[in-house]
């Protein structure tokens, strides 16, 4: 049977010298890009970089609160990962706290993240979680929540695991922290969560296939050069720049908006393109999208 090693990390792990992780066994890395609504996992920017210079493929995942505003987490997280691109991994959301929350209440919250998070990405995201979700969660069964691929957390053998009832199987199996269940000797990190992803590399490889800026839903057709195919955020690493930037804020100042036409998508960007979009009746998340790109740039007869 085909199976596939990886790792994920965090700032918990130091630095990471990912040329040497790259050089034994590991196949793909995941690392913590964020939490909650306002913190960026410290070695974030660097390990993303590492991990693709370093040719793995990689992934990101967003620790849930369920205390804070799902939607407002979805568009931090997008914001904070940026447009996946070659070899990128479904992102992933982390889910193993109700923050005192009833369960019934956080299976809600975590459809509404997983509804934004989706339509922000443009792909599916994987759902981390196994024994929280059944017990903590009292093992609902969703299609919705089976549309997304499960990785599952399980420090034990494989003939003993527990698939979550919304499952029917596991994609990645984190079966290890680096200490327990015959973990690898992986070079060039510190003691660190191991995985297994369920099929061959090709396979592997057909998850990052189509990745592209997310697309926000249900917006009116537009001729493609219309819609420069990559979402303006902020904050994210590197800043969002260039010529398409220029554009859309030449058009914000044409419609009267207060900021600076310097090509940069930074925090003035952000507050003018959220204040459009509650004048346009669309999500105030300040992420230019392309249903906020195409009310930008409507006819005044179409507005």
């Amino acid at each position: 049977m085909a199976r596939v090693f990886g790792i994920d990390v965090s700032h918990y792990q130091g630095d990471v010298n990912w040329e040497q992780v790259a050089a034994g066994k590991t196949a793909f890395a995941i690392v913590k890009a964020t939490e909650g609504s306002t913190l960026v996992d410290q070695s974030f920017a660097k390990n993303w970089s590492g991990i693709q210079e370093a040719g793995l493929f990689r992934g990101a995942y967003h620790y849930a609160h369920p205390g804070g505003d799902p939607e407002t987490q979805a568009a931090f997280f997008a914001s904070v990962v940026g447009p996946l691109g070659f070899r990128d991994l479904p992102v992933a959301l982390d889910l193993e706290t109700a923050d005192h929350h009833p369960a019934d209440y956080v299976i809600d919250w975590t459809r509404r993240f997983l509804a934004k998070a989706d339509a922000l990405f443009g792909r599916k995201l994987l759902v981390y979680s196994g024994q929280f979700w059944r017990e903590a969660l009292k093992n609902p069964q969703e299609k919705f929540f089976g549309e997304h691929a499960l990785w599952l957390p399980a420090y034990q053998a494989e003939a003993q695991l527990k698939i979550p009832a919304s499952w029917q199987t596991w994609s990645f199996w984190q079966y290890s922290d680096g200490t327990w269940n015959h973990p690898e000797s992986v070079p060039g990190v510190s003691r660190c969560d191991q995985n297994w992803f369920n099929g061959d590399l090709a396979q592997l490889a057909q998850l990052c296939a189509g990745a592209s800026p997310a697309a926000e839903p249900e917006a009116p057709a537009v001729p493609p050069s219309a819609w420069p195919g990559a979402q303006f955020v902020w904050p994210r690493t590197p800043v969002t720049m260039g010529p398409t930037v220029e554009l859309w804020q030449a058009q914000m100042i044409k419609r009267g908006f207060a900021l600076d036409k310097d090509g940069v998508y930074g925090p003035q960007s952000k507050s003018a393109c959220r204040a459009f979009q509650r004048d346009q009746g669309l999500v105030a998340d300040g992420i230019v999208g392309r249903a906020t790109w195409i009310a930008a740039f409507a006819p005044p007869s179409e507005q």
